[in-house]
């Protein structure tokens, strides 16, 4: 599970079509740390935390219940706008029945999350979200920029690759993260050039992944 949880860190949601996250997937935004605060806030007696500034700002979860362990959507980027409309249209497409105040919180990893209940944050213990910080905006620019012109021609020399990423990791600011070309463990087969994009935040890898479809 561990080895599992740490590939699943590296995916990153290009789109911002919903997604319906299968289990072993929706505990992504879970870690021990995160848990342990969680644990510690609701034991305080469960208070409201001051607001805060999203950090991670590419996708919102959209979360079932008041908890971390049920269902969970994931919207891309363009749902950092409004959350809370983001995941109401999502829910509301599903056929689930959206209370008419919701709350949109961030969690310990610092990105948003939504509830279906507008007390979710205080019980949870977790922060309510009050905009997006100027690194997770200038992050997200980035990514989409990034992706939008790896994607325009993904089989393109794995060179080109990575000298698009690393112009555009120049221009925003970025030059903290490095480039991994070694194929997300995965050898580079001939005649299977393609590629896409991953991007690991907790080591500040870009990851060029071959597709070997």
């Amino acid at each position: 599970m561990a080895h599992r949880q740490r590939l699943l860190e590296r995916h990153v949601v290009a789109s911002a079509v919903p997604t319906r996250k299968p289990w072993w997937r929706r505990k992504l935004v879970i870690v021990p740390t995160a848990v342990t605060v969680l644990v510690a806030a609701t034991a305080a007696g469960q208070e409201l935390l001051p607001g805060g500034l999203a950090t991670q700002a590419t996708t919102v979860s959209c979360y079932a219940t008041v908890s971390f362990h049920g269902d969970t959507d994931v919207v891309g980027a363009d749902g950092i706008a409004d959350p809370a409309e983001s995941c109401r249209n999502v829910w509301q497409s599903t056929g689930r029945n959206v209370p008419s105040e919701l709350a949109t919180c961030v969690i310990p990893a610092g990105a948003v999350a939504v509830f279906p209940s507008k007390d979710a944050c205080r019980t949870l213990g977790l922060r309510p979200f009050m905009g997006i910080s100027d690194k997770a905006r200038e992050f997200a620019a980035f990514q989409h920029e990034t992706i939008t012109a790896v994607t325009a021609d993904h089989c393109r020399p794995r060179e080109e690759i990575i000298e698009i990423i690393r112009q555009k990791l120049d221009a925003h600011s970025l030059q903290s993260w490095r480039i991994d070309d070694s194929g997300f463990g995965q050898p580079w087969a001939a005649g299977r050039p393609c590629a896409g994009l991953a991007f690991d935040h907790n080591k500040s890898i870009v990851i060029i992944v071959p597709d070997t479809r």
